[in-house]
């Protein structure tokens, strides 16, 4: 992708992002992207999704990524997820997040559940999210498998503030029978909310608070790339405020499957132990660490890239008088579509012929909930927007 020049409509553009919450890490620097350029089908236009938090390949797309990187540098195989390619993504994820060391975990489900457990220790309450994945999609795997008693809290809202923190110890403590708080978990952005954030105030106060508690603090980060932009920070600095990191390697680097879990060098030590007793040491994990690998460098500036032509797409498509834009306030890469004219099926059947998929229509407005990354670096504003614009 060429260098754009800081001409007046590449200006407008990047006004437009600042005005909607979507300023970049420090600005919307354009990237050398280097994309799959072959389509998710066998269809001659492009593959773009709204769907997705990354390209969303398909298993033809993925085999030719994995030939690929054979071919360019190799892959270096690993023995039930230790080594080789495996371990390179590990020292490149801890650098990255600012850790002393990081292990490779098949499942998001699992880094989180073997976080906190971890964490814990014999102190058996964990305060998360009531919209959490831990506590909402994850099959109580830490009561179950881990005798812990997650504590919800902000039912129906992103975050939870200190004192709310404060509250459940103070009734903790009253309790006859002694039971500390052990950890807690933040999930951010949160998926359930539409990819919103947590607090960056709120989540500092509790850092800082529970740090002199003694108790552990664990970020549930699956998507936390794409909030560095939003929150125009980079990695390490939301790390910091963790013990330990959870970083999915399929939303947003495009692995088939996969997790890093990233801590201090003393919690890392023989993790990969638990990880074998929860069943999760793959005879081979290098088809995913590989795929990651690869795109874990880029995705900063291929997000804020397609952030560009997103918001040149929307100012299109708002000029057309057909379509609204609305920006979720504290969110990420979820926006709403709103269908100012036409049938949303129809228009969603129309996109699938083009190639350019989007969710099903929205049952709280008329429109979409739709995603931006960085499969539409594989097209332009313009394109995108006739193909919108198409009856």
């Amino acid at each position: 992708m060429e260098n754009k020049d800081k001409n007046t409509q590449g200006q407008n553009r990047r006004q437009f992002i600042k005005n909607s919450g979507l300023a970049g890490l420090a600005t919307m620097l354009p990237a050398t992207v280097v994309l799959a350029d072959v389509a998710n089908n066998k269809k001659d236009d492009p593959y773009i999704n709204f769907t997705r938090d990354g390209l969303d390949f398909s298993t033809e797309d993925y085999s030719k990524e994995l030939v690929s990187i054979v071919e360019s540098e190799g892959i270096a195989i690993d023995s039930y997820s230790n080594g080789g390619v495996v371990e390179q993504l590990e020292q490149k994820m801890a650098k990255i997040l600012g850790k002393e060391a990081a292990v490779y975990m098949p499942t998001g489900t699992l880094a989180n559940h073997i976080a906190v457990r971890k964490l814990a220790g014999d102190k058996r309450r964990v305060i998360v999210q009531a919209e959490s994945h831990l506590y909402n999609d994850s099959g109580d795997c830490a009561q179950t498998l881990s005798g812990l008693n997650l504590i919800p809290l902000g039912y129906g809202q992103v975050d939870f503030d200190l004192g709310q923190i404060k509250e459940v110890i103070s009734r903790t403590k009253a309790g006859r029978v002694k039971t500390g708080i052990g950890a807690i978990s933040i999930e951010s952005p949160v998926r359930r909310q539409h990819n919103k954030m947590f607090s960056w105030e709120n989540m500092k106060e509790i850092s800082a608070y529970a740090r002199n508690e003694g108790i552990g603090m664990h970020l549930d980060g699956a998507r936390l790339f794409n909030a560095c932009t939003h929150m125009d920070k980079g990695p390490k600095e939301i790390s910091d405020l963790f013990d330990t990191v959870y970083v999915s390697l399929y939303k947003d680097f495009n692995a088939a499957s996969g997790a890093i879990l990233a801590g201090s060098k003393g919690f890392c030590k023989d993790l990969y132990q638990t990880r074998r007793m929860f069943g999760g040491s793959m005879p081979n994990a290098w088809p995913f660490a590989a795929v990651a690998l690869k795109y874990v460098d880029s995705f900063l500036d291929d997000y804020n890239a397609a952030l560009d032509v997103a918001a040149d797409l929307f100012t299109q498509l708002e000029s057309s008088g057909k379509f609204r834009v609305e920006y979720i306030p504290g969110g990420t890469n979820v926006m709403k579509l709103h269908v100012l004219a036409g049938n949303p099926a129809q228009i969603r059947a129309n996109l699938k012929e083009q190639n350019i998929y989007l969710n099903q229509p929205a049952n709280d407005f008329k429109g979409f909930y739709i995603k931006v990354n960085p499969s539409l670096l594989r097209t332009t504003a313009g394109k995108l927007a006739a193909a919108f614009l198409k009856v």
